[in-house]
């Protein structure tokens, strides 16, 4: 009697532990699915939250002699670079990524000269602003790819602005050296007293994933690009000066003046990789064929 009552229990406990085995896989498997369910929702939202995104121009240049910036490749070649700015709407805020060349350049039809280029500027940028009802102290956060000429212009104008900087890019462009390393620091000194996020690495600006810069290193100590959902356009990421035209970026060739030729490809690498994983668009900004087919503001993407 002992020993059937022995095996009934020890049946019990086996009943119990396969019950509770298959609970165990259940719950397992609702949450996936909740997670999977998650996964499939979060870009549609994060997309959601970006409602528009200008492309403002933001000067041009004239280049006699493109091969500098390809390796000793396309010598004397002639090229135009253009030069965008892009004004970014969040149901958070508004955030602008670069600036471009400063707008009192705007005032001298004749462009200024340097020994690699010509700058142009046609149009200032708080014009551009102020056309589609935007004043610098609207701006949530200033964000540039790096602290070139071009890029950083008009950094002063958003003082008031968030400022979201790689630290070894701030460390540059703050430090003793930041002339020597072409750096115009009048055009952004202003900064050294904004609120500020050091970066190391990828940064989600606003929290959804809708817009995130992408460390790049390699043009400068602390390039970045960024990453932007569109509801309808769908991900675009702009890359900076990660290449200056299409062919640089499809032979993978680094300017002889970067600050890093390896971290330069790297860089490359890694924003072809993102592209190939979010299906997104690749914007080269110097690269004027490709700009000629953008919708320039007062127009937007969506």
């Amino acid at each position: 009697m002992r020993v059937v009552e022995l095996w009934k229990t020890v049946a019990r406990c086996a009943r119990r532990v396969a019950a509770a085995r298959y609970f165990v896989v259940g719950a397992c498997l609702v949450s996936l699915a909740v997670l999977q369910g998650c996964a499939s929702e979060s870009p549609q939202a994060a997309r959601a939250s970006v409602k528009r995104m200008y492309v403002l121009y933001c000067g041009e240049a004239q280049v006699p002699d493109i091969s500098p910036w390809s390796e000793g490749k396309n010598a004397n070649v002639a090229a135009s670079f253009s030069n965008q700015c892009y004004l970014i709407e969040h149901a958070k805020g508004w955030l602008i990524w670069d600036t471009g060349y400063q707008d009192a350049l705007a005032n001298k039809p004749e462009g200024l000269k340097t020994p690699r280029f010509t700058a142009y500027r046609k149009k200032t940028l708080q014009a551009q602003l102020a056309e589609i009802g935007v004043s610098p102290d609207q701006v949530t956060y200033l964000a540039m790819s790096h602290s070139h000429a071009d890029h950083i212009g008009n950094a002063n104008m958003f003082a008031s602005s968030t400022l979201l900087i790689q630290k070894p890019e701030y460390d540059a462009a703050f430090g003793a050296d930041a002339a020597k390393q072409g750096f115009p620091v009048q055009s952004y000194d202003k900064l050294k007293d904004s609120k500020k996020v050091l970066l190391d690495g990828d940064h989600d600006v606003f929290g959804d994933d809708s817009v995130r810069i992408i460390s790049t290193p390699g043009h400068t100590a602390g390039h970045q690009s960024l990453l932007v959902r569109l509801g309808k356009t769908g991900a675009v990421i702009l890359t900076g000066d990660v290449a200056h035209f299409q062919e640089n970026w499809d032979m993978r060739r680094v300017p002889v003046f970067n600050f890093s030729h390896d971290a330069s490809l790297s860089s490359m690498e890694k924003i072809s990789a993102l592209a190939q994983r979010e299906g997104a668009q690749i914007w080269i900004n110097h690269d004027s064929s490709q700009t000629a087919g953008k919708r320039l503001s007062p127009l937007y993407y969506d």
